[in-house]
């Protein structure tokens, strides 16, 4: 998919894949000793053991001089390429607004599906 994106001139930067169970609560422990309430952090990041990153299938996506894990990458060429491509290398965006499992909104997280 990458190089998919980088023949339409779109550079695609994966900066997380594969997440164990104990990098999770890793997570979880950092932003709570942050002051951050659980309730909040959960929807946000996943609680270890239900992360699609533990599957090794979902990836998180940023390009270059651009905020990284942020809202900001829906307004980016990438994202739009994304949107249009993706499927096509069996790839969906896991957390779309108003998605049913409650999480934010992620336009930078994408999981392989099989088809």
């Amino acid at each position: 998919m990458r190089d998919g994106a980088l023949h339409s001139g779109v550079t695609l930067i994966a900066v997380s894949g594969f997440r164990s169970v104990e990098r999770q609560a890793a997570i979880i422990n950092a932003k709570l000793l942050e002051g951050e309430a659980l309730a909040d952090i959960l929807k946000a990041v996943a609680a270890p053991g239900y992360s699609e990153h533990h599957t090794g299938r979902a990836v998180d996506i940023a390009v270059p001089e651009q905020p990284r894990l942020t809202e900001a990458f829906a307004k980016t060429r990438a994202f739009h390429w994304l949107e249009e491509y993706a499927g096509a290398y069996a790839f969906r965006l896991s957390y779309p607004k108003d998605n049913p499992q409650g999480f934010i909104y992620e336009p930078w997280h994408w999981c392989f599906v099989h088809k």
